[in-house]
C-alpha cells in the first residue's frame, strides 16, 4: 500500500463510517448458511427497471450439469442505497416471492455514504463477515449487469485454487447503442483484447496466461474473503474503488486470473451514477460527434510493457545496466529509479507507480502521443496476427 498512503488518508474517517454502517447493517440479516461459499453483493441506486431481471440472472444460476445451482452455497445481498425510486420495494417483492433463494435486502439513506464506492465497501465488509471460511469468495456485480447462468460455477470452481482475485470478462449489449458510441465501443473492446495479448506475449505471467483479458473492474470482480481483509477492504472512492483495489492486491503479490469463462453482460447507458467509467465515457462519445477516442499505440505499448520486464527481471538480479536502461527509457532520473527501486519491495509495485508515472510524463507522451483507437487496434492486429504475404521467412 506504500504508493496509496495518500488516498488511505485522505478518505480515514469515510471508511470508520462505512465500516460502522456495515457492522450495524450485517446485524439485520440473519446468520449465513455453513454450507455459503459465495456472497454476491450488488450496490443498487435507482434500478427500479432492471434490478428484477439481475436476481433473477442470479437465483437461476447452474453448475457445469445444467442443474440448478444449490442455493445453499451461494447468497445475494442488494443494498439499495440513496434511492428515490422504488428499487427497495422492487427487491423486497422478489425476495418474498422466492424464499428458497439467500436474497438479502438493505436499505441505507447517508450523505456520506453517496457512491457506489461506498456502498461497494458495506456491502463487501458484510459479505467479508458472513462467509464461514477464509477462502471463500466475494463476488462483486452491478444491478444492470446480467451473469452468464455459469458465472457462479466458474467462480466457485476457483476456491480450492491458488488464484486470490478472479477479474470476469465484462460484455455490453451491443443492440442498445449505435453512431460514434456503438463505433468506439467495438474498436474499444478488440482494442483491448489485443493489448492483453501483446501484453501475455512480452510480459507473461504464469499464473494468468493467454487467453485473458484486461479488465479489473467492480461489474464482474471476486475475491477470497482473506485476501480482502489483508488488503483493508475496498476503499469507498467516488469512482475507480475497483482499480484501487486491484492493484492493492497485485502490490501485495496475491494471484490475480483474467477469467474468460466468469462472463457477465453490463448494460449500456449514458446516465452514469457517477462523473467517471463507463456510462460517463459512454455520454461523451454519444455528445460530442467526431471528437477521436485516443489510446496507446503499438509502440507505445510495447515500450511500456519492456519497462516492466525490465523491471521485473532487476528485482530478479539487480544490476546497474538494467537500472540504466529503466532510467532512460522511463524519462526518471538514475536517482529516482535507484531511490524508488529501493522502496518498493516487489516488482508489481513498482510497475503500478510506473505507469501512473507514464501516464502524466509529458516528455514520454509527446515521444508516443496516443493514437485514435481504430488506427491502434489496426496496428496491433497487424503486428500479432501478420498476414502470410506481409510475413518474412
Amino acid at each position: 500500500m506504500e504508493i496509496l498512503n495518500g488516498i488511505a488518508t485522505s478518505v480515514l474517517n469515510p471508511i470508520k463510517i462505512m465500516d460502522s454502517i456495515s457492522i450495524s447493517l450485517s446485524k439485520e440479516l440473519p446468520p449465513p448458511n455453513q454450507d455459503l461459499k459465495i456472497s454476491v453483493i450488488i450496490p443498487a441506486k435507482n434500478e427500479a427497471e432492471e434490478i428484477e431481471k439481475t436476481l433473477l440472472a442470479h437465483i437461476n444460476q447452474q453448475t457445469r450439469q445444467k442443474e440448478i445451482l444449490p442455493h445453499s452455497t451461494y447468497e445475494i445481498i442488494v443494498l439499495c442505497h440513496n434511492c428515490n425510486d422504488n428499487t427497495y420495494s422492487k427487491c423486497q417483492k422478489f425476495a418474498t416471492a422466492h424464499p428458497y433463494a439467500n436474497i438479502h435486502v438493505l436499505a441505507l439513506n447517508s450523505e456520506v455514504a453517496n457512491t457506489v464506492g461506498a456502498a461497494r465497501r458495506v456491502l463487501m465488509n458484510i459479505a467479508s463477515s458472513r462467509l464461514p471460511n477464509s477462502n471463500g469468495i466475494i463476488a462483486s456485480t452491478d444491478a444492470d449487469t446480467i451473469p452468464d447462468p455459469f458465472w457462479l460455477c466458474s467462480l466457485e470452481s476457483y476456491i480450492q485454487t491458488n488464484v486470490d482475485l478472479i477479474c470476469g470478462l465484462i460484455n455490453v449489449d451491443y443492440n442498445s447503442i449505435g453512431g460514434q458510441p456503438l463505433t468506439y465501443l467495438l474498436a474499444k473492446d478488440n482494442y483491448l483484447m489485443l493489448q492483453a495479448k501483446l501484453e501475455s506475449q512480452m510480459f507473461p505471467d504464469p499464473h494468468d496466461p493467454w487467453p485473458r483479458h484486461n479488465y479489473n473492474w467492480g461489474p464482474n470482480l471476486a475475491i477470497k474473503k482473506y485476501v480482502y481483509q489483508s488488503v483493508g477492504g475496498i476503499t469507498p472512492l467516488p469512482f475507480l474503488e475497483d482499480v484501487d483495489l486491484f492493484n492493492r492486491v497485485v502490490e501485495q503479490g496475491f494471484v490475480v486470473k483474467h477469467c474468460m469463462d466468469t462472463i457477465v453482460k453490463t448494460s449500456v447507458r449514458i446516465n452514469s451514477r457517477c462523473d467517471e467509467g463507463f456510462g460517463a465515457e459512454l455520454k461523451v462519445w454519444t455528445e460530442n460527434d467526431g471528437i477521436p477516442y485516443r489510446v496507446e499505440g503499438l509502440n507505445k505499448l510495447k515500450s511500456r510493457f519492456g519497462i516492466y520486464d525490465l523491471i521485473k527481471r532487476y528485482y530478479e538480479n539487480p544490476s546497474q545496466e538494467a537500472l540504466i536502461k529503466i532510467s532512460k527509457l522511463s524519462h526518471l532520473k538514475k536517482k529516482e529509479v535507484a531511490l524508488l527501486l529501493s522502496r518498493f519491495k516487489r516488482y508489481e509495485t513498482m510497475m503500478i507507480y510506473m505507469k501512473q508515472h507514464l501516464t502524466s510524463c509529458g516528455i514520454w507522451n509527446s515521444f508516443y502521443p496516443n493514437i485514435c483507437v481504430m488506427d491502434a487496434y489496426q496496428e496491433l492486429n497487424s503486428h500479432l496476427h501478420p498476414s502470410p504475404k506481409n510475413s518474412t521467412s
